[in-house]
């Protein structure tokens, strides 16, 4: 059995700057295969709206678990980093430069 993250976003917020942005971020999640970075499996839209099928990560994201005070340990903080420098390394060595880096966009 495979689990996914749905995910649905209201396209009449976005200006359309911010349209072509999210259509860009939807082209690179399905062209990167990486390990450490959310794998797009489907995307649809309707008329308002754009659906995005990801990996479920049983984790959550850094900003949930920090705000729940969940303290890291030492060795999960290094751990947590290494993943997160190998994935922006593996962006990196595609040309794609990842300009919103925060805990509510990294995932566990």
């Amino acid at each position: 059995m495979y689990i996914f993250s749905f995910t649905l976003l209201g396209k009449f917020m976005f200006a359309v700057r911010d349209r072509v942005r999210t259509k860009m971020e939807r082209d690179i999640l399905v062209e990167v295969n990486h390990p450490f970075i959310v794998k797009l499996h489907y995307a649809f839209q309707t008329e308002g709206k754009l659906y995005l099928i990801l990996d479920f990560l049983r984790g959550g994201d850094v900003f949930t678990r920090l705000s729940k005070e969940v303290m890291f340990t030492e060795e999960d903080v290094k751990f947590y980093l290494a993943e997160l420098a190998l994935a922006l390394d593996h962006l990196h060595s595609l040309g794609i430069v990842y300009r919103d880096l925060k805990p509510e966009n990294i995932l566990l």
